[in-house]
């Protein structure tokens, strides 16, 4: 008999601490705020302020540590921008409760925004025209492209590369430059116009320019130097 009371005693003390046990992780559950909800409220924020058309976004919550003990909220919790902006991809947003007993916490988030980007098909010279045959669209996070980047065949088209260049380089600004418009040497067309009037007289190119460029032209008529923008393969926009 003694033996048998010290077995159900046994029983009742395993039965009582597993009990125990399962009561206070219900109520840790109960007491402490979910990890889980403060990175999905981030998350969430992130895709709501920067979900607009051409956008294709990976947002991802950077490590929570799981040791937080946080009053669970008995509100919907909140988050917002903390003033400040992003770096490369990693943005902070932070995630409050506006409960009785309030409390807030900064979350670092990692943003892909990926987009079809024009990168070289093949290797190109430098100086050689570039058409729609030299260009692919690739997937990219742009956010690591901090030379920036093209979306659009038409932005790219016509202008020479400032370097030979290997496929699959990602095409910027800054390897493209506008083909040359006028010659050194060439006759142009020196126009000069205000809201009156409009003077146009014959020049001759002192230098080479691309469209934009500023260039030297002397104009033929008075033998003056002076500087003019070039506006296509004949005009330059000079001063009254």
């Amino acid at each position: 008999m003694e033996k048998r009371h010290v077995h159900i005693s046994k029983i009742v003390t395993i039965a009582a601490l597993l009990t125990f046990c399962l009561a206070s992780r219900q109520v840790m559950s109960m007491e402490f705020q979910s990890i889980d909800e403060i990175a999905n409220t981030a998350r969430t924020f992130i895709y709501d302020q920067m979900n607009v058309p051409g956008n294709n976004l990976e947002v991802s919550v950077n490590s929570i540590d799981r040791r937080l003990r946080l009053k669970a909220c008995d509100q919907q919790l909140e988050a917002f921008s903390p003033g400040y902006g992003s770096r490369r991809g990693i943005s902070t947003v932070g995630v409050r409760c506006n409960s009785d007993q309030p409390w807030s916490i900064y979350v670092s988030v990692t943003v892909k925004v990926f987009k079809n980007v024009a990168v070289l098909k093949h290797t190109v010279p430098r100086n050689q025209l570039l058409t729609e045959a030299d260009i692919v669209f690739e997937k990219t996070d742009v956010n690591r492209l901090s030379s920036g980047y093209f979306t659009n065949a038409q932005e790219i088209t016509g202008k020479m590369l400032t370097q030979n260049l290997a496929p699959g380089t990602i095409l910027s600004q800054y390897v493209l430059k506008a083909p040359m418009a006028i010659k050194n040497g060439q006759m142009v067309t020196l126009i000069a116009k205000n809201s009156v009037i409009e003077v146009r007289t014959e020049g001759k190119a002192l230098s080479r320019g691309a469209i934009g460029d500023r260039i030297k032209v002397k104009n033929l008529k008075t033998k003056r130097i002076i500087e003019g923008v070039v506006l296509d393969n004949q005009l330059i926009n000079v001063n009254l």
